[in-house]
């Protein structure tokens, strides 16, 4: 018996010994040999797969291997003769034909792809279009019949430097796909004092490109706001001395539960910084587009002349210009003038037995009884059928809720002659009180008569 449990020990210690090595020969013998050694190449990864099934030479693609933290979100497609590339991008390189192959690889730091047979490859400073190009050429070189792709997995991300008139100066995070105006608002935007118009991007010690985000926040122009590359610095200047104030009035508004109530103006002063030979329509798309409220025809412009009064007023019409095209309305501006947009308040006044009298907000298209409801709708003793509109050229108009009204419009509601059943009994009463009163009249000259 002790023989019997020593030769179980002896089992079971060789189990556990040889056990680990046992599972790897065993694999080894499942896989066909030994696994096969590592292309060479460093931190390049090889990923062999199948043609898709009816899509000769269309090879899946590994997936990207770096994104910014939470995925990187793309405002557009990359486009392949625009995108240059840089140390860290991550490529897919495909192989089909009599050779079938795909090459997961990073851009180095030294801006080279390597991949086997055809070596290391400097892609740096090259676009999509441009390596694809390359790397076309070279597996002419060592390859019959096969063709390559080259495709961007993942981009890479590199550092930018913000300075200047921003909120947190600093050093931040960005990939080729981000612009000046997503460094800017990292930074926490543009300080009150500080120019969105002459932000400078900044490379390789030279000024490689100017910013403007007014035009871009404005009109979406993509063009005035560059793209970002590896190393760039931001620079936001102050505010240069090319600056005009605008002072734009916008009715002040009252009331709830739907009711506009103009109670009087506002003047909301902006101050916006000028470019070289800019006029007043520029300015006017500067600050958000012309106002339905504006007073088109009282826009002026203050500045400073050698004048004895010191202050010249030049009146602008804005609407000669818009409607009717008249250029000479388009005034050029200069440093330090002062702009002044008045605003037109248009108004529709209610009056009469409504529970809220007083002047309304007009609106094209609306009518009659929208504005009698702003009112608060007609009192019990209104009488809207003979109540009446009077229109701003002066005529009078019977009131018919369904009729559109136009600025300056008034509506008069009149009031019932009866209004309650009071009244009726007080006018029966008088009428009565007259009858016999004339009866009593007529009896007493009747007697004086018989006498």
């Amino acid at each position: 018996m002790g023989q019997f449990r020593q030769s179980i020990a002896i089992i079971l210690i060789a189990q556990f010994l040889l056990g680990p090595t046992g599972l790897a020969w065993a694999q080894a013998k499942k896989g066909g040999g030994a696994p096969s050694p590592q292309p060479p190449g460093g931190g390049r990864t090889r990923v062999t797969t199948q043609p898709v099934p009816g899509k000769e030479g269309v090879l899946s693609q590994a997936p990207a291997e770096e994104q910014l933290p939470g995925g990187q979100a793309l405002s557009r497609a990359v486009q392949p003769d625009q995108y240059v590339l840089g140390p860290g991008d991550g490529l897919s390189i495909t192989l089909w034909g009599e050779y079938d192959e795909t090459y997961a690889v990073k851009v180095s730091p030294d801006g080279k792809i390597s991949i086997p047979t055809l070596g290391n490859l400097k892609v740096k400073g090259l676009t999509l279009t441009q390596a694809e190009a390359l790397i076309a050429t070279e597996v002419k070189r060592y390859y019959r019949n096969v063709k390559s792709g080259l495709s961007l997995t993942s981009l890479r991300v590199f550092e930018v430097l913000v300075l200047g008139e921003v909120r947190l100066p600093g050093t931040y995070l960005a990939t080729p796909v981000k612009r000046v105006s997503d460094a800017v608002a990292q930074a926490g935007g543009v300080l009150a004092g500080g120019s969105q118009r002459q932000i400078q991007v900044q490379r390789d010690g030279q000024v490689y490109a100017t910013a403007d985000l007014a035009a871009f926040l404005r009109r979406g122009d993509q063009s005035a706001n560059p793209s970002l590359r590896d190393g760039d610095v931001i620079f936001v200047p102050p505010m240069g001395s090319r600056r005009v104030s605008v002072y734009i009035s916008e009715v002040r508004t009252a009331g709830g539960g739907g009711t506009a109530i103009p109670l009087g103006e506002d003047s909301i002063p902006y101050m916006v910084e000028l470019k070289e030979g800019e006029r007043i329509a520029s300015l006017v798309t500067e600050v958000g587009g012309v106002s339905p409220w504006w007073d088109l025809e009282g826009v002026f412009i203050q500045r400073t002349s050698q004048s004895p009064q010191g202050m010249m007023r030049i009146p602008v019409n804005l609407r000669g210009y818009y409607i009717e095209r008249d250029e000479s309305q388009n005034v050029a501006l200069e440093s330090n003038d002062q702009i002044y947009i008045p605003a037109s308040i248009r108004r529709v006044f209610v009056a009469g037995a409504v529970k809220t009298s007083g002047a309304f907000t007009y609106l094209p298209g609306r009518t009659a009884d929208t504005y009698i409801a702003e009112a608060g709708g007609p009192n019990l003793t209104a009488d809207l059928g003979t109540s009446f509109i009077k229109r701003v050229d002066g005529t009078i108009e019977p009131y018919i809720g369904a009729t559109e009204l136009n600025n300056g419009d008034s509506i008069i509601v009149l009031e019932k002659i009866f209004k309650t059943w009071q009244d009726y009994v007080g006018v029966v009463g008088v009428v009565t009180g007259i009858f016999f009163t004339g009866l009593s009249l007529i009896t007493a000259l009747d007697a004086l008569k018989r006498r």
